[in-house]
């Protein structure tokens, strides 16, 4: 590093718990167990107001060659610290203004910053954002900080492979970081996910405009922009207010390939346009909701012809009956409009500040001239108790497009979640939900299909019992001497033993029911599968995601033991080998089965039946630590045998559950076919058991 790059970053004990998001005493645990080891915690290189420091480029390395922590983003959040944490002389607001600001100019640009000196870059900026509508204020008020912050946010952008998802570092740290307003509105992903794919199927193509007439709000839009073609020339519409959320808005989108145009004002924006917006937003946390339903009249006084919009907001505005007789007014003058085409109430959690309060989602169309106001609908819908999967967003998709459609489209739709109401009937209710929650339907065959069905299982029922075989010996001998036992730490000294931690990964990465089937998925070990509350195979994740985002990221080997303490014990034996454990479950390996006598499915079956999670009267950990766990060893010449009745025995295991399973889905398939009248049982073919 030259002279004048910038110093290295240093870490108190704190801010290296906060880096690997585990609690502060952790830190000092590191510290002390790890001293005697060969690779010890790095040690402090210096003293502020006696408070150690460490230097932070090794203490991620060190972090990250043991598996610890619970981040997978080390280098990225170090380069955050890196921004954030240097000292500074200007307030901690214009430092992120002015970072968000340069990781836009990287974008703009294409280049280095750190090739630039002040003057040359203040140059640029100016060239960029000629009129101060988002860049050009926050980079002149880094004043001599510029070139330093110029250099970190190089590095951030590096650590995070690009400008776009170092700025998403940064807005991830909203809700610590920033000013209480941005995080305050902020909804998970599921819910912009669902409002973003509604937009972009009822845009006009390639030739779509998306209008966010919130001003402040960017967290739909950038949703959305991941789901268009990468080359894609998107074009988002904007207000033309100068506030600090607005401008951070506008930084945002340009970031991930956005094209700005200025908004239309009162007139709104003519030809294809889609909205898309979320009330209230960041600029406004606290709107009430006539201020709410006053918005989103002045949207649909700005749409022409043609034009859509989705919008999601509070249930208590857009659903629920309203006690103040002003929103009352507007929410009633917007249903005669025929706009209001589709309501859905979500489900709870959807706002991550408050997951108490119920959501909502509208979308607006067009009225349809030909239909007599007599005869308009609106299509509801209510989530409240279902999951926001990819089932409830397809079934919620199609549902919606439906309803955006003539009155014979509707007719011949067979809505999943919503229903068609006349608007004249929830006008005089004065409420948008409908009289009780939908449900997913289950899926139900024809009665061909369903006694296709009961034959085809029968079948496999017939073929799985001749593949169980009723012969079974199990050749053993009495022996008084019972077999001895070592403590597991000193197996793991004499390398005999070794204890692997899991992987630490981000719950969005795993694949449900189902994966193990799919191409290039493994296999994922968590508590969930050793205690078994799921079966191994339900999730998985993808091969190529794990090593990308884990190039570190370890695999089991057959015969590795998998096991957890918490929330308590269990262990199970991965007899195939190559899935990813899930931390905090662990992997206890022997190195050599037939040289030391230590049988993978023994220990598991000794340690579940010794009570090692057990948990003393007034003791604040459960069980023994791991190394006092004493494990059981047998004669190296007896392991061949040992471990081929077991073999044998998982083997009829498999077979036999593969034949319950197969009784569970044919009496499932009877029970609903005859249920429903599809199917009869003839009452010749109930055979009566014989007596005698």
């Amino acid at each position: 590093m030259s002279s004048d790059a910038a110093s290295p970053l240093l870490l108190s004990k704190p801010a290296i718990a906060e880096l690997a998001r585990v609690r502060r005493p952790v830190v000092t645990m590191w510290i002390n167990r790890y001293r005697a080891t060969a690779h010890p915690f790095p040690g402090p290189v210096a003293t502020r107001n006696r408070v150690d420091h460490y230097a932070a480029d090794e203490v991620v390395r060190w972090i990250r060659a043991r598996g610890l922590g619970n981040s997978d983003t080390l280098v990225e959040d170090l380069a955050l610290h890196a921004v954030l944490g240097h000292e500074s002389a200007l307030p901690a607001q214009v430092v992120l203004d002015g970072v968000t600001a340069l990781l836009c100019v990287k974008v703009l640009l294409g280049d280095q910053l750190a090739d630039l000196d002040a003057e040359d870059l203040l140059d640029e900026v100016d060239g960029l954002d000629p009129d101060d509508r988002f860049l050009f204020r926050e980079v002149a008020a880094l004043g001599a900080e510029v070139d330093l912050l110029a250099r970190h946010v190089d590095t951030m952008s590096d650590a995070a492979y690009t400008p776009a998802a170092a700025f998403e570092t940064l807005m991830r740290q909203r809700f610590r970081i920033g000013p209480r307003e941005l995080g305050e509105t902020a909804l998970r992903p599921a819910a912009l996910t669902l409002a973003a794919r509604i937009a972009l199927a009822l845009s006009d193509g390639e030739r779509a405009v998306f209008v966010d007439p919130s001003t402040d709000g960017s967290d739909l839009l950038v949703t959305l922009r991941s789901l268009l073609p990468e080359y894609t020339d998107a074009v988002a519409v904007t207000g033309p207010a100068d506030t600090a959320a607005t401008r951070l808005a506008r930084r945002r989108l340009v970031v991930h390939q956005w094209r700005l145009r200025p908004g239309g004002g009162d007139d709104g924006v003519p030809g294809p346009a889609t909205f898309l917006t979320q009330f209230p937003g960041p600029g406004a946390p606290h709107l009430s909701d006539t201020q709410i339903l006053s918005a989103i009249d002045d949207v649909a006084l700005q749409m022409w012809d043609g034009q859509s919009a989705v919008i999601v907001g509070p249930a208590s505005a857009l659903v629920d009956p309203l006690a103040d007789r002003d929103a009352e007014a507007i929410r009633s003058a917007l249903l005669r409009s025929d706009r209001v085409r589709a309501v859905v109430r979500l489900p709870e959690g959807l706002r991550v500040s408050r997951p108490g309060l119920s959501t909502a989602l509208w979308v607006l169309g067009s009225a349809d001239a030909s239909v007599k106001p007599a005869d308009r609908w609106t299509v509801l819908a209510d989530l409240g108790g279902v999951d926001l999967d990819d089932l409830a967003a397809e079934a919620v998709l199609a549902d919606v497009l439906a309803a955006m459609g003539s009155r014979d489209t509707v007719r011949a739709h067979a809505f999943r979640v919503g229903r068609r109401y006349r608007t004249a009937t929830l006008l005089a209710s004065g409420s948008l939900a409908p009289p009780r929650p939908h449900r997913l339907p289950r899926p139900r065959r024809p009665g061909a299909e369903a006694a296709a069905r009961v034959v085809q299982l029968v079948g496999e029922y017939r073929d799985g019992t001749t593949r169980i075989d009723t012969q079974l010996t199990v050749p053993v001998e009495y022996r008084p001497a019972t077999a001895p036992t070592e403590s597991a730490g000193r197996l793991a000294a004499s390398r005999e033993l070794a204890a692997v931690p899991g992987n630490r990964i981000d719950a969005a990465d795993l694949l449900e029911s189902g994966a193990e089937d799919a191409a290039g998925v493994v296999r994922v070990i968590g508590t969930d599968e050793v205690l078994g509350r799921r079966i191994v195979g339900e999730r998985g994740i993808d091969r190529l995601r794990f090593t990308t985002r884990h190039p570190s990221g370890r695999y089991t080997e057959p015969g590795d033991i998998v096991y957890c303490t918490s929330p308590e014990f269990g262990a199970i034996v991965d007899v195939e080998g190559s899935s990813v454990v899930l931390a905090p479950a662990r992997i206890m390996r022997v190195t050599d089965p037939l040289a030391s006598g230590l049988v993978p499915e023994l220990i598991a079956g000794h340690l579940r039946a010794a009570g090692v999670g057990d948990r003393a009267t007034g003791a604040v950990r459960r069980g023994k630590p791991w190394r006092a766990w004493e494990i059981p060893r047998i004669d190296p010449s007896r392991v061949p045998a040992v471990t081929a009745a077991l073999a044998d025995l998982r083997r009829r295991r498999q077979a036999a559950a593969e034949l319950v399973a197969t009784i569970d889905r044919l009496t499932d398939t009877l029970v609903d076919g005859v249920g429903r009248g599809a199917l009869v049982i003839a009452e010749d073919t109930v055979l009566e058991p014989e007596k005698g």
